[in-house]
């Protein structure tokens, strides 16, 4: 879907669909400068892929180089041009595990520079909608994360591991980091390889190139699991037993890094 017609000022060079596949380092930086790119050379690529997502195509592929400079310059657009709001909505929306989010923001851009600020707030235009679709998944899934992730003590150190569809450690850690802030904790991202650790009062996100294992929880910890656990079975009144209701507010992809549903997954 082209937005030529709406982003394309009289007199201008007409925004028009490339046959060429964008790649580019999978970081925001990196995403910002396939933005110039794309207003450069007046173009919505056909993809834009991160070395994870590359496959075979018979399209040519434009790596994009990531340059600090470019990136602020075209960051430092989005709040004078489009405002706070529209540069809240793509930082975020960034975060999206959707397949095809760069190429949305793309298209949602090129629109917004095109009829000014008040584009963010058209939420029914098909260019802008999908931008607030990723971004109710990303505030869905946070809140739920705040209340399913579940630690266990490692020497010394609250570990937890979680399984997101969405990149959401940076939106986790004012709330954990507020919650726990004498503790040294670590929350272990298994699905987007990365670990918010909080250590010392300092707080830092890590990107991992291989998988982290956390060691087994010791005897002491596995007491603890069972008598949470326990509390938990304990509080169910088992005659007002509602397995929709329970379904609606802890879905079941949640269970498995759950000390108290995990028994229900074997």
């Amino acid at each position: 879907m082209s937005c030529q017609g709406a982003v394309s000022p009289k007199g201008a060079r007409k925004l028009h669909d490339a046959d060429v596949v964008y790649l580019y380092d999978g970081s925001f930086e990196g995403f910002l400068c396939c933005v110039y790119e794309s207003f450069a050379q007046h173009e919505l690529p056909f993809a834009v892929w991160t070395p994870q997502r590359e496959t075979a195509t018979l399209y040519p592929v434009k790596e994009i180089a990531t340059d600090p400079t470019v990136a602020r310059r075209v960051f430092a657009s989005f709040g004078k041009k489009l405002g706070a709001e529209t540069e809240y909505l793509v930082s975020r929306d960034f975060l999206s595990g959707q397949e095809d989010k760069e190429l949305l923001l793309l298209r949602f851009l090129h629109l917004a520079f095109a009829l000014g600020p008040g584009t963010v707030k058209r939420e029914g235009h098909p260019v802008v909608a999908p931008l607030y679709a990723m971004k109710k998944s990303l505030d869905w899934e946070v809140d739920k994360f705040q209340g399913f992730v579940r630690f266990e003590e490692h020497d010394g150190m609250l570990g937890a591991v979680i399984h997101p569809k969405n990149y959401i450690l940076p939106l986790l850690r004012p709330h954990f980091c507020g919650r726990f802030p004498e503790e040294d904790f670590m929350i272990y991202d298994a699905v987007h390889q990365a670990v918010l650790l909080h250590e010392g009062h300092s707080t830092r996100l890590l990107e991992l190139a291989a998988p982290l294992e956390l060691p087994p929880p010791s005897a002491r910890e596995q007491q603890f699991q069972a008598l949470w656990t326990q509390f938990y079975k304990t509080l169910e009144i088992k005659a007002r037993h509602n397995e929709k209701g329970r379904m609606t507010h802890c879905p079941k992809r949640f269970w498995a890094d759950m000390v108290e549903m995990k028994e229900e997954l074997q």
